[in-house]
């Protein structure tokens, strides 16, 4: 049975994430530069990258939905935005939101479409809800725990992933990140030689496009002296992938984990798929580092 604070009812709780994820996807086409009447970006930019008005105002569209639906209950929020303040927190309650209102900013600036927003509750640190929404594809991704993971439309209209592949490495479409792929991961990827490499913006939109069937492997390579994603970027698309029974795994096929007490992030070599045959690539690519 699907766990859930004070027996609060699944499809209540959906229903108020369904609302507020197409209001956020209304607030991201208000800023659409292409459009006269397009709202000012207002970009500033941190070490850790260019911050939006979108990225604060759906951040509290998130908190501000989730807490006036549920005023009583007595769950947490970790979210990118608010990342200064809780970097020492400590969580009480054993619910706790994450979110990332806005992943993949750079291309949502440049107006790709690979950009998301992300939205996780936990309990006890696991992923019991993951939500990416699509603004692009008009696409709501959901993944709740034991019931499996799927995609709607405006009007509700639920479609279901692929199934699991078992491709070979030389077989596979590999998705990376545009912008955080150093020497080393060049040197790695030549060395899987795979049929085709592909870099996308936010990392719900890959994982989403694996799900879709246009990519079979997610590959996250941060080095310890560089920058990597954290709990919001990986906690939302990880639910998705696990929950339609895939993979998202450090190198020796170990699970993710959120909400460390030593930090939120999310370092290493990480690889997601929907290959029923991951933990043999995991092997293969973990000798290729090695030799």
């Amino acid at each position: 049975m699907l766990c859930l604070p004070d027996n609060l009812n699944s499809e209540e709780l959906l229903n108020t994430i369904r609302e507020l994820s197409w209001d956020a996807a209304k607030i991201f086409r208000s800023y659409n530069q292409k459009i006269k009447n397009s709202r000012k970006l207002n970009i500033r930019n941190f070490e850790t990258g260019p911050v939006t008005a979108a990225d604060i105002e759906i951040n509290e569209l998130i908190k501000n939905s989730i807490k006036n639906k549920y005023p009583f209950q007595q769950w947490e929020f970790l979210s990118e935005e608010d990342k200064n303040s809780d970097k020492n927190r400590i969580y009480k309650s054993k619910w706790v939101w994450i979110i990332d209102p806005l992943d993949g900013t750079k291309d949502f600036i440049k107006e790709t479409g690979e950009y998301a927003m992300h939205l996780a509750l936990t309990y006890k640190k696991e992923i019991i809800l993951g939500i990416v929404l699509i603004p692009h594809k008009n696409q709501l991704w959901i993944s709740l725990k034991g019931q499996g993971t799927w995609f709607e439309n405006q009007d509700c209209l639920k479609q279901y992933p692929i199934n699991k592949k078992n491709k070979k490495l030389n077989e596979i479409k590999i998705l990376t990140s545009k912008s955080h792929v150093h020497q080393k991961f060049h040197s790695l990827l030549e060395k899987i030689n795979p049929k085709e490499i592909k870099g996308m913006g936010s990392i719900g939109y890959k994982i989403s496009s694996i799900l879709r069937g246009d990519g079979d492997l997610y590959i996250s390579y941060a080095l310890p002296e560089g920058t990597c994603p954290q709990d919001w970027d990986m906690a939302a698309p990880y639910g998705l992938i696990k929950e339609a029974g895939g993979y998202f795994t450090d190198i020796n096929g170990l699970d993710l984990k959120f909400l460390k007490k030593e930090n939120y992030d999310q370092s290493g070599l990480l690889l997601a798929s929907m290959n029923s045959n991951h933990l043999e690539i995991c092997m293969k690519i973990s000798k290729l580092i090695n030799n």
